[in-house]
Order: structure tokens, then sequence, then C-alpha cells
């Protein structure tokens, strides 16, 4: 057998196998063997001719219609052959062409039943149709945009021929021309063309049109089973698939179209609509580039394509394509409205404004413009316009609820919180599922200091939006603000699972792990920020700060350097550089950074106070005050550096005290004048009897000389039933001892997240009856909020020696040795109230037996300071010179020091007195117990001026050593006066400076003399009221009960002695 006869036989095989499954109704695996015959044979007849007929079987008419011509071509004598193309050409709408070839047929002899019926049927189709003048009559119309009488006209033909499929097409097609519901008309054409593609696509527009997708679909679908290669309707298949959501069946189809015509401009300019929808911005950007190519006149194309630059931060290029959009279509509104939204990303903001504000001329009524051109204008820091414009959108949409928060935003940096704050709860009533805006109003909240409002929405927006970083930072922040820290960390690593290489979110896990007192692993953390973002100065500064925290000064100076070298003109870095030098005791290299720091940004308010702080630890007083009414002088509303300014004061010389108690008084005047309009009656029972909430406000509720003083009192307080005592600690610093005071109050309340605002409200809502201010003018203190009067009754007591200032304090809590009320009493606004003595002394666990003199052993006197280094200025320096002279075999002992070593500083002062440095002794900082038995080598403490020893001067005489004073003008060079009178050492009181010098002699010429005190001081304290917090505690009980028996009264406050029990009821002093 030869190679021809074998692949005949081949052939064979595959038609028969072919007609075996055409006529089982395989239709596709029919048609696979045909075209396996045809790819061999291309002229085979029956195969041509049944791939034809296979092809109108599933309604592919004209697609047919080659493989009848092929076949009657290759054997125009199978009559058969004749019959399927006419028949073919009939119901493809070929209708004349089919009478040609039937009536060929006829006359070639075919002229059998079959072909005079086929006939029969193509004559009566053809009648059945207009004529072709009839379809050119429409046609022209159609060109000529005459659409009332095309539809005329059309009607006309279907009341002539109403099976015509042509004109029941027309007619749908002018219907929607003129915007007509075309809808029963082209289904009618779909019943009378069952296998016309085009008829089932136009009727898939038709159902889009309405919004019936789904609908649309399946027609579309309809028409690509007739026509597969029918672009148009793979390109508006998916539209309706893109508005259904299935964006990746969508794109699929968009692929389809432009795979069979690949300059289909449309096609690709849905297709990048679908792309960015998806997320898939760079393909869309493809997409419409690919558009551009066939459509370049369009200029919605180039406003989509600036959507998706934009999209992906390429905002140069975006604000390009709305402007080439704008040079064909110039009153575009959408291409103005994202030109300027893609200039406000690139912070061009004053053309961001214009665009919005073009756009805004063109379409006054589109709320989103107004929003955009608040952006911009917020952005520009023009706040009260851009809450305008904020308000404008509203009123053109008032349940726009982005608008309603970003007002929020900026009535909040307007310092509007309460109007803010209800901005935001309508943005969120408006979108109550919106984490967003759970999250603003939370912010908004928290900026006010609502932190358990706050936390319970910023807890809702995690529970809506489990996967949303911003939900979990922001439960971070409030949960830290709330001293929370532990579960502060949990949300900060919760966000990192979600975004494991943001610098920013370690930074802040680091700073809730320092807070919370693990500075290692905080340490640990912020080096693992830096290894993600090395030039950040944040991180730097931050990580220095937990160095110099957990006593690594050194290295965290290292760290500083490096942010210095990445931010020079960062104030913040050389702020924090300042307090690292100044924890170095590198003090002139300090000021220097803090002045580099003012330099950048005049207004940093911490600046100014450290500056003030760093002149004081050096003993520059007069340097301090000159530097705080410097800051002052720019920024009088800076009230914090006004009670720097009088705690500086309080630390110099006072030639004239009355002026320095102005000074006080301005206080008030400055800056509780404006509030007292504002002040509210006060609804608290005015039952004179009854419990009373008492309320303790102060930052010093720690290792704190003020918190040591008061504790026996308050064990005394707590343990009496007629008070509920309240704390407000405005510190963030924990350790022993404010655990032990937060377990000893039974309400415990932490402070530093309000403002002074809020706590005065907080204080209010608590109800406290009497408020007692601790601090004064010393740091960390609530003066501000005491001047609100948020309580009926207010107290200044033992945190600062002077007065506050303030008239709404009522009284001062002091003792008639401390505060001789014929000589003080006007020295403050406050009335005086005195204590038995104005604390109590609580030794230390610490504290060794005494020992003898030195001076036995010794032979010469040692005197010696234990004061903290800011109490040594050039003055006190100067006085003891005096002494050290008279006596010039003594020597002095300076204990608590900051550093180890001879202090230059001093060492320069005392050489300028005459003083070698030879007769000094320098002993740094120390614990407890070495502090204290650092007074067995010291006979007698001299105290500093004017800012006198108390805390050192009640453990010098615990430990023996009395302390030689001068009885100043001020109440601060007084409290070692206080204290020797109350033991009743009135021999260590001098008058002056003389007596001072004669008292220190007189003392070193009866070394014996100086031995007996010495075992007599510590019974001394133990035998006066400074032993007995009961008696004390009883008299400030007795107090409280007076001055609040009072005001239930409405009698003014006066100042009396403290009455004991045996003294009730008592009698008011003068």
């Amino acid at each position: 057998m030869n190679a021809d006869a074998t692949v005949e036989t081949q052939l064979d095989t595959q038609l028969a196998l072919a007609l075996k499954a055409h006529q089982a109704g395989h239709l596709e695996e029919a048609e696979d063997l045909y075209v396996a015959i045809l790819q061999a044979q291309p002229y085979h007849a029956i195969a041509n001719h049944n791939m034809g007929l296979l092809a109108g079987q599933v309604g592919q008419f004209r697609a047919g219609l080659p493989y009848l011509h092929k076949a009657l071509s290759v054997n125009p004598d199978e009559g058969q052959f004749w019959l399927s193309l006419a028949d073919g050409l009939l119901k493809a709408g070929e209708r004349d062409e089919a009478l040609d070839i039937i009536d060929t047929a006829i006359g070639r002899g075919l002229n059998n039943e079959q072909a005079q019926t086929l006939r029969a049927r193509i004559a009566a189709a053809i009648a059945a149709a207009p004529t072709a003048d009839e379809c050119q009559h429409v046609v022209e119309l159609y060109q000529a945009a005459r659409y009332a009488e095309m539809e005329t006209a059309t009607r006309a033909l279907i009341a002539r021929y109403p099976t015509s499929d042509f004109a029941w097409s027309v007619l749908g097609t002018v219907l929607q021309a003129q915007g007509k519901d075309a809808l029963d008309v082209l289904q009618t054409t779909v019943q009378l063309t069952p296998y016309d593609a085009e008829a089932h696509c136009n009727l898939a527009n038709a159902w889009q049109a309405r919004g019936e997708h789904a609908q649309a679909v399946q027609s579309y679908q309809q028409a690509l089973q007739f026509n597969p290669a029918f672009a148009e309707a793979h390109s508006n298949l998916g539209g309706a698939l893109l508005a259904l959501g299935s964006l990746a069946e969508a794109e699929d189809a968009y692929l389809q179209a432009i795979a069979l015509r690949p300059e289909y401009g449309m096609a690709h300019f849905n297709l990048g609509n679908t792309r960015k929808a998806r997320g898939d911005l760079d393909g869309a950007v493809a997409a419409y580039n690919a558009a551009l190519t066939s459509m370049p006149g369009d200029a919605e194309v180039f406003c989509n394509l600036g959507n998706a630059l934009q999209g992906l931060e390429r905002n140069e290029e975006a604000a390009d394509s709305y402007r080439r959009a704008l040079a064909l279509e110039p009153r575009l509104v959408m291409a103005h409205s994202n030109l300027g939204a893609a200039l406000q990303n690139l912070e061009q903001y004053t053309q961001a404004e214009e665009s919005y504000r073009t756009a805004l001329s063109l379409a006054p009524r589109q709320a989103d413009l107004w929003n955009g051109l608040g952006n911009s204008l917020q952005s520009q820091q023009r706040l009260d316009a851009a809450a305008d414009a904020y308000r404008q959108a509203l009123a053109v949409q008032p349940d726009y609820s982005q608008a309603q928060s970003n007002l929020g935003g900026v009535l909040v940096s307007l310092g509007e919180f309460d109007a803010a704050i209800a901005s935001y709860r309508l943005a969120l009533k408006l979108q109550p599922d919106s984490a967003d805006a759970h999250t603003q109003l939370g912010l908004g909240l928290q900026s006010v200091g609502e932190l358990d409002e706050a936390l319970a929405l910023h807890q809702r927006a995690v529970q809506l939006a489990p996967d949303k970083l911003q939900t979990y930072t922001c439960l971070g922040h409030c949960l830290k603000q709330m001293r929370r820290f532990e579960e502060a960390q949990v949300a900060y690593r919760q966000a990192l699972t979600l975004a494991p290489d943001v610098a920013n979110l370690y930074n802040d896990l680091a700073i809730a792990v320092q807070d919370a007192g693990d500075y290692p692993e905080a340490i640990r953390i912020y080096q693992q920020a830096l290894e993600l973002d090395p030039r950040s100065s944040l991180i730097h500064c931050n990580l220095s700060v937990a160095f110099e925290d957990s006593g690594q000064s050194e290295q965290a100076l290292a760290y500083l350097l490096r942010a210095r070298d990445i931010a020079p003109d960062s104030s913040r870095v050389h702020f924090t550089m300042g307090n690292c030098l100044r924890s170095l005791k590198r003090y002139d290299e300090a000021l220097a950074s803090y002045a580099r720091s003012l330099e950048i940004q005049d207004d940093f308010i911490g600046s100014h106070l450290n500056t003030c702080a760093t002149y004081s630890e050096m003993g520059r007083t007069e340097d301090a005050v000159q530097a705080c009414r410097t800051a002052l002088a720019k920024y009088p509303e800076y009230d914090e550096v006004y009670s720097n300014m009088l705690f500086g004061l309080s630390h110099m010389h006072a030639d004239d005290p009355a002026a320095m108690v102005a000074d006080h008084f301005g206080f008030g005047e400055r800056y509780e004048t404006p509030l007292r309009a504002a002040w509210q009656p006060h609804a608290n029972d005015r039952d004179p009897q009854r419990q009373l909430k008492i309320g303790l406000v102060s930052g010093d509720f720690c290792n704190h000389a003020v918190a040591h003083f008061i504790t026996p009192l308050l064990e005394e307080l707590v343990a009496m039933p007629q008070f509920s005592l309240y704390a407000y600690y405005n510190n963030s610093r924990v350790d022993n001892v404010t655990m032990r005071l937060a377990q000893l109050l039974p309400n415990w309340l932490p402070v530093t997240h309000l403002s002074q605002e809020k706590l005065a409200e907080r204080i209010r809502a608590d109800g406290i009856d009497i408020l007692i201010d601790l601090s004064g003018h010393t740091a960390r203190n609530c003066l501000m909020a005491f001047a609100r009067k948020p309580a009926p009754i207010q107290m200044s007591w033992i945190g600062y020696p002077l007065t506050t200032g303030l008239q709404a304090m009522d009284y001062y809590l002091s003792d008639r040795h401390f505060s001789p009320p014929e000589t003080f009493a006007s020295h403050f606004t406050e009335k005086l109230i005195f204590l038995p003595t104005i604390a109590p002394f609580l030794p230390s666990e610490n504290a060794d037996g005494i020992l003898p003199a030195p001076v036995l052993k010794n032979k010469y006197l040692t005197f010696g300071s234990f004061n903290r280094p800011n109490k040594l200025n050039r003055q006190t320096i100067a006085r003891w010179a005096k002494v050290l002279r008279a006596i010039p075999d003594a020597r002095m002992l300076l204990a608590a020091m900051p550093a180890p070593g001879p202090d230059s500083g001093l060492t320069a002062w005392f050489a300028e007195e005459g003083i070698s440095a030879d007769r000094l002794i320098f002993e740094p900082r120390a614990n407890m117990a070495n502090f204290l038995a650092m007074h067995h080598r010291v006979d007698m403490c001299l105290d500093t001026a004017p800012y006198g020893g108390g805390t050192t001067t009640f453990h010098g005489l615990w430990m023996g050593v009395p302390t030689l004073t001068v009885a100043g003008p001020t109440a601060p060079s007084r409290a070692g006066t206080s204290i020797l009178r109350h033991v009743q050492l009135d021999e260590f009181i001098a008058r002056d400076d003389e007596e001072f010098v004669s008292k220190a002699q007189y003392m070193a010429a009866n070394p014996m003399l100086l031995g007996a005190y010495r075992f007599s001081t510590r019974h001394r304290l133990t035998q006066t009221a400074l032993g007995q917090p009961k008696l004390i505690a009883e008299g400030l009980a007795n107090s409280l009960r007076l001055a609040w028996q009072r005001w239930c009264e409405d009698l003014p406050p006066v100042s009396f002695d403290a009455p004991l029990d045996s003294q009730l009821p008592g009698e008011m002093a003068a």
C-alpha cells in the first residue's frame, strides 16, 4: 500500500468517527475530527459540508457559509451541497443570494420537491422583508439623525412586514438613539433571529442600560455563543461583569476583546478601569496608555490614567495627565478636582486650592469639591477658612461623613474641642460601622482626656477592622496615655503582625516598654527600629532617653550625636541633647543645646523651662530667673515658665521681699483673672457634719520629700471615717513610694494625660469638697486647675513655702514658726491655718545610732552641708567663708554633689573668698544609708540661704548634727528657723551674718557643749509635734472640718490655729 492510500484510509476512518459523533450530537468532538481532516486535506468536500452544517446547528450561520461554499466548489454535482448552501444563506439573512443559488440548482436539474419547497421558503422570506429602497430610506434617516421620522418609517415597515427582523432591529436602534425603552422591541428581534449575535448583543445593551446586569451577561454570552469573534460583545460583557463586581471575569472579557481587536481603545480603557478596581494600578496604567494610542483625544482616559498614577503616588505624572485632560476638555470638573488632589499630595497647597476653586466655579453644589478645598486650606494652616469649606460641603450634603470628620479635625486644631467631638459624633452616626469614624472620635476624646470612652471606641474600631493597622496603633496610643503599658504593648505587637517592617511601630512599642520600666527591652526594640530606619532622628532621640533613664548617659549622648548629624535643624534633637548633657553635668554645653533648640523653634517651651532649670542647678539663680523673664516677654501665656521664675526667686536673696510677693501675686493676676468669669457655683451638699471628699493634687507622690512628710498624716486620715481621700497624681514616675501610696489611698487617679481644664472638670465631677495642692510653684504643679476653682474649698500645703498667688486658693497650711502671722500674713493670697507643725518628720529606717562629735577626736571643727547643689549660691558660699575664715582650722564637708571629686565652680567661689580647696571635702550623692552615715563626720551643718534646708535639717538633727541658720525675711529662708524653734534650739538661730559667725565661733570654742547637743537632738525631735504625726493629723482633720463648716455657713475664709480635740470649739485667730 502506497503512502497516499494510507492517508486516504486514515481520513476515511476519521470521517466515519466524525459522522458518528455528529449524528450522536457530540458536536465538539465532531468539530475536532472535521478540523483534523481539513488540516490534512483542506478541500475535503464532505468535511467542509458537514462543518458548515455543524456551524448552523449552533446558530453560527455566517461562520458556516465559507465551508458550504468550498464544499460546493469542490463537488458541484452533489445536489445536497446546493440545497445546504441555499438554506445556510437564507438563515444567515442573505435571501437574494439564497434565491440565486436555489434557482441555479434547479436550472442544473435539481428540480425535486425538496428544492421547490426550499425555493418557496426563500421567496416567502423575500416577500416578508422590506425592499432595498425601503431599507435605504431608513438608513438615510439614521445617517441624518432624523430619529423621530426614522421611528415613524420603521413602524410603518413593521406594519407592512411584521416578521421583518431588519425592521424590528432598526426600530430598537432608533428607540435607543432617542433614549426610549427598546427592550421589548429588541426581545422581538431576538425571537425573529434567535441565532443573530448582533441581535443578542443589542438586547444585552438594553438590559445593561436598565441596570439588569445579570440579564445583560446572559445575552452577551448568547451573542458570543453564535459569534465568538464578536469583539464588541466581549467588551460589553466585561462592562456587565464589572458592574456585578465579577472583576476577574470582567478583565478576561476585555482581554478577549483586545485579542480580537488590538486597537480597540474602549476595551483597553475599560480594562484599565477593571484593573484599577482590582487594585492592579500598574496594570491599569498600562491599559490606559494602550487606550490612548487609539483614543488620544479622549479626556476621560487621561483623567482615569491620572487617578491610577495618583494611587501609585506618582503624583507629578498624575498631575500632568489631568492637565492633558483639561487641555482637551477645560470644563471637565473631575479633572480639576483630581488635579487638586494630586497637587495636595505634592504639598503644592495653594495650587491645589486654585484647582478646587476652579472646579467649584463649574460645580458649586458638589460636596466633595468643598471637602477637597477644605483639605488644601487646612494644609495652609488657614483653619477658619478650612472649617468654612467643610461646613459648605455639609450644607450641600448633610450626610457627608468624611467632611464631618474633617471638620472635627480642624476644630481640634482650633482648640474648639467640644465642637470637634460633636462633629466626630455626627460622622460616626452617619457611618456607625466605620472603623475610621470610631477611630477619629476616639482621637478627639483623647485630646480632651476622655480616655475611657476613647478606649471603648478604639476597641470597637479593632472589632470592625481587625486587619487595619491604624486601629491597633490608635488603641495602643490610647492605652499608653492611660498608663496601661502592658496592654498598649499587646496592641502595638498586633500592629507589627500586620506591618512587620514599619520602624515607627517598633518605636511606639519601645516607648510603651520603656514607660513600663523595662529599659533593656526598650533599648533592644529601639535598635530594631533603627535597623529598619537608620536615618530616623526621632528613634535615635528616644533610644538615647532609654539609655539615660537606665543610667547610661554616655551611650545616650552617642546616639544623640548621630541624631544631630541626621537632623541638625531639629529643635527636639537639640532639646533632648541638652537634657542629656545636663544629666552629665556638662551645663555649659547643655545651655548651648537649649539655645540652639530655641534658635530653631523659639516657642519650644521645654527648652525655655530647662534653660531655667540648668541655670538653677548651676547655682546661677539670677540667670535662671532672667531666662524666665526673657521667655515670658515673648510668650506671656507660658504659666509653667512663670512658675519656674517664682521658684527661682524663692532661691534668691530678697532685698525687697515685697517685690517677690508682688511677683507671686502677679501669677494670679495674669493667669487666673481671665478664668474667674467662668467660675461656677458648687453644688456640694452643705451638711457641716457629713463625710468629706478630700482631694490631694501633686506631682511628688514618689520618692520625694513631700511624700515622706505627708505619708504618716495620710495614714492617719485614711483611718478616719469622716474623710474619703482622692489622690490626683501628675507624674509618670512610679516607684516604691508611689505604689505604697496608691495602695494606701482609696481613690488613686493618675492625671498626666489630662489638660488642666479637664483635670478641673474631673475634680468637680468627683464632687471634691476640699482640694489640697502639694506642689505650689514646683515642677508638675496643677495650679491652673486650681485657678478654675473646681472645689468649694482649696488649700496649698508643704510643696512650696510661698503663696500660690491665686484668689481661688482659700488657705495655706503652715505653722506659727514657719509663717509668723505678724510678718507673713500679707505675703499670701491665702488665709493661714497654723497646724501644730507644718508636717511631721519620718526618720529613715537606714539611720543608725549617734556617734560622738568628730571634733572631740579631730581637735578641729567640721562643718557640713547636705543640701541640693542648686541651693549653694554665691551669697551662701560667702556667708560660709566668713565662718571658715573666723575658724582657720575648721573644714567643711559638702555632700550630695552631682559627681565625685571637687566641684570646680564651688571651689572657685570658695577661693574667691580666701578658702583653699584643701579645707573642703566633696562627697557625691549617695544612697540613704551612706548619706546619713556621712553625718558622723560632721559636727555642725551650715544652712543655705535664702532657701534654707528642710529635710536635710531634719536628717541632721536625727543624726545628732544641729544646723546653724539665719532667720531670713521670707518663708523659704525660715525653714531652718522653724525646725530649730520646734526643738527649742534657738541658740543655733542667728539674726544676721555677724551673729552667724559668732555662734559658730562659740561652738568651736565649746566642743563639749556641741557634743552634748549631739546626743539630745533625736530626743528633742520625738518629743515635739514634729515627731507626733497623730497630733498633727488631729489638728489637720479639725482644720478641714472647721474650714468646711465655715463654707456651709457661707462665711469667708479666715486665718486660724488648728484646734486640737481638747480645744474644740476653737477660736479664730486674727
